[in-house]
């Protein structure tokens, strides 16, 4: 097997990408991590974190785990951005929230806020680790509006996002 398909099963599962540091796991060196991207096989995005550059068909959930994967281990996608994530709340915000415990050093492009949070329980959605979302709901209350809040939990208790109790009880804490 070549390196760029150990790469490729690797990255194919998770958007497109790959960081240096699974490819190392994968037996692939940095180096040639350089190489393929010199060559068009791969696009670098930022420190550590590549991108297929063919044979991958985008989604919309591309953007956040990007996001993620250039704030490095343990960030996770937080508030606003977990709702525009679940498609709840009718929320656009006009970059993604990332939270992490670390402080990150890197230079980040411009469409990513990062938080410097204790992070507490966190989840996955799409295979991208987020923020839970009883707790982005919390997170959002004073900033979205509590009608749209309110009508995504709904939606999110609807979809199965949520259990019973826990919308009941997220209900009563947007509404007081």
């Amino acid at each position: 097997m070549t390196a760029y398909e150990k790469i490729y099963d690797r990255a194919a599962d998770n958007y497109g990408y790959i960081t240096t540091k699974e490819a190392v796991e994968l037996g692939v060196p940095k180096s040639e991590m350089s190489a393929l991207a010199k060559r068009n096989r791969l696009v670098h995005k930022g420190y550590g974190v590549y991108r297929l550059a063919t044979h991958y068909q985008p989604t919309e959930y591309d953007g956040y785990a990007e996001a993620v994967l250039l704030c490095g281990d343990g960030a996770v996608v937080w508030g606003e951005s977990v709702l525009a994530m679940h498609d709840l709340a009718l929320v656009n915000p006009p970059v993604i929230e990332v939270a992490t415990s670390r402080r990150v050093r890197r230079t980040l492009p411009t469409w990513i806020k990062i938080t410097r949070r204790n992070l507490g329980e966190t989840d996955y959605y799409q295979g991208i680790p987020c923020q839970r979302l009883a707790d982005a709901f919390r997170s959002c209350k004073g900033v979205v509006m509590s009608e749209r809040l309110v009508q995504g939990v709904r939606k999110a208790e609807a979809d199965g996002e949520l259990g019973l109790g826990e919308a009941e009880q997220l209900l009563k804490e947007l509404q007081s």
